[in-house]
């Protein structure tokens, strides 16, 4: 059992909840809230589980357990180092964050309830790997994720958005 206040898991479990429980008696102008929210939920649930998995490893270089825990590169360092030891999943979730900020700002857009099934489908694929992919991942790994973002950035590539 877990010490924490919250499990980041939780956010997937609402999302089921809000979209097998609640979606059919809400009223039709909240549903794309709904589906939204969802997705916002779903990122969340699997960048927050990540995080805090790969914040267990051992991480001697305190400037990079700083960026992981506190910054907005975590997203992309995250992201990068499961691509490293897993490309698919680290796929999943880069396709997630873009499908995350299309929920959270593209608001003049209707977002479409596949995007939602495509959403809870990915992460129940990453969920069942988060553990096998976490118990691979070295310091070395995250270090050359780190390095790999910084990169891109200097070439005008910058990995997400600011958000």
């Amino acid at each position: 059992m877990s010490h924490r206040a919250f499990e980041p898991k939780n956010f997937y479990d609402l999302a089921t909840h809000v979209k097998n429980q609640l979606f059919n008696i809400i009223p039709n102008e909240l549903k794309q809230a709904a589906d939204r929210t969802c997705i916002s939920r779903i990122y969340y649930a699997v960048f927050l589980s990540f995080r805090d998995k790969v914040l267990t490893l051992p991480i001697r270089n305190a400037e990079l357990k700083r960026l992981i825990e506190r910054t907005n590169d975590a997203h992309a360092i995250i992201a990068e180092t499961i691509r490293i030891i897993d490309v698919d999943i680290g796929d999943f979730i880069v396709n997630l964050r873009t499908l995350r900020n299309f929920a959270d700002y593209e608001t003049s857009i209707a977002l479409s309830p596949d995007k939602v099934a495509y959403a809870f489908k990915i992460a129940d694929e990453i969920f069942s790997k988060l553990d096998m992919i976490v118990s691979k991942i070295k310091e070395p790994d995250i270090v050359l994720a780190w390095n790999k973002m910084q990169r891109k950035r200097q070439k005008g590539r910058f990995y997400f958005g600011a958000t």
